[in-house]
């Protein structure tokens, strides 16, 4: 009697688990063995399955209640604490995620690369470090309300941050420098930088704001007119997005996500053609909204620093409806800006959600903010695992390739391949 088997999604094998059953992969339409009973089921084996783009193993159905067993048992362990309830990121101990969520919940990461020795500003600065928020020296002096800006500050290589408090004043800190001259000692190209990350920084208090009030009219317009000055920017400097681009590692906020989305949807649609308007500003737009359903999803679940488990993913994937019914419920916008928001998630090969739907199905706007968004995911660091380099990034996005288009996968490896090309002469 030939033996049959059952599909058992990646996410559902624990790393560095004992599974006490035989796992199988397959291979057209023969089931190969991966890994026997009683091994260690290694983030190595995680990683290669992913590069291979394997998306679930198979276990005989002869061998069901052994997995029903060990599904039970990754849930609890020894001390009787939910596994899958833990932070398996940087944290242990529960006073440590407090201490994190408080973090997230009460300051607002801010680019180091705005700030020059000699600069007068009217908000106190903090660097993040072990977890924890610390005030330079600088700014201690009671009564003040004035600080200079020391080399010490602008040469800093920790994560800066200010209150939340605070960012009314910084909002116009920042705005003074968007009209503020660039020139000077500076070269073209870091002028250009130099804008960009002004740019860059307005824009994700904008997003921040859309994302606080989504159901804003006057919001989204602000949204709108920052992803056309963006359109703008990226059209008039043939460098530009790559300095927009430039992802900084301590931004862990989903807004940052969302502007390096948009950039990236639009640097893509002006590769392949598209005309500035509307066709990239409501792309643009698309991929800065596209996870606004994430406004209405609970903050924790967003900014868990660790894995989330089935049933947080579960809510996690309700945000793509979420905000969808949102912006039609609250907004008049262009049945092109809503593709990005619906699709970002689809797959060519109908393994995507919330729909499943497959090919031909996908909109052009559909099938480049799934690219983008997933590579703007694996090339972020988080608390529970390294960043993908670009290149390893595109290495596994053309492994997957009945996931996605090929022509435009195409598109976006030469335009990446460019931005690469530009850093090295940074």
């Amino acid at each position: 009697m030939k033996e049959e088997f059952f599909p058992v999604p990646l996410k559902r094998i624990v790393v560095d688990s004992i599974p006490d059953f035989p796992l199988y992969i397959k291979q057209k339409e023969r089931y190969v063995l991966f890994r026997g009973a009683n091994y260690t089921f290694a983030h190595d084996n995680l990683e290669n399955l992913m590069r291979n783009n394997v998306v679930s193993l198979f276990v005989a159905k002869t061998d069901i209640k052994l997995y029903e067993k060990y599904r039970e048992r990754m849930r609890t362990d020894d001390e009787g604490v939910s596994r899958d309830q833990g932070f398996d990121g940087i944290f242990v101990d529960r006073e440590e995620v407090e201490r994190y969520y408080n973090v997230v919940d009460h300051f607002h990461v801010i680019d180091t690369r705005l700030l020059e020795a000699g600069m007068k500003v009217d908000f106190p600065i903090y660097f993040h470090q072990d977890n924890d928020v610390h005030q330079f020296q600088e700014f201690e002096a009671a009564g003040a309300c004035s600080w200079e800006i020391t080399p010490a500050i602008a040469g800093s290589q920790l994560p800066l941050m200010i209150r939340k408090d605070d960012l009314t004043a910084y909002r116009l800190f920042v705005e003074q420098l968007m009209t503020a001259s660039m020139g000077g000692e500076r070269t073209e190209l870091e002028v250009v930088q130099k804008k960009a990350t002004v740019l860059r920084e307005m824009t994700k208090m904008v997003v921040q704001d859309v994302l606080d009030d989504p159901r804003s009219g006057e919001k989204i317009k602000n949204v709108s007119d920052s992803v056309q000055g963006l359109v703008g920017f990226i059209l008039e400097n043939e460098t530009s997005y790559y300095s927009l681009m430039r992802i900084s590692s301590h931004d862990f906020y989903t807004y940052i996500h969302s502007l390096n989305v948009c950039t990236l949807c639009v640097g893509l649609g002006s590769a392949i053609g598209l005309p500035h308007k509307p066709d990239l500003e409501q792309l643009g737009l698309g991929g800065m909204l596209h996870d606004v359903g994430k406004s209405l999803v609970d903050s924790r679940l967003i900014n868990k620093p660790g894995r989330l488990t089935e049933e947080e993913f579960a809510q996690m994937r309700n945000h793509v409806m979420l905000g969808v019914d949102l912006l039609k419920e609250h907004h008049k916008l262009p049945v092109h800006v809503l593709e990005p928001v619906a699709q970002h998630h689809e797959k060519l090969s109908g393994i995507g959600y919330p729909h499943g739907i497959k090919g031909n199905q996908l909109t052009l706007f559909g099938r480049i903010s799934s690219i983008v968004d997933i590579y703007d995911a694996l090339t972020t660091k988080r608390s529970y695992k390294p960043a993908f380099s670009p290149f390893e990034a595109l290495s596994f996005l053309s492994k997957t390739e009945a996931d996605y288009d090929k022509g435009l996968l195409r598109a976006f490896i030469m335009m990446l391949g460019k931005q690469i090309e530009q850093e090295k002469k940074m």
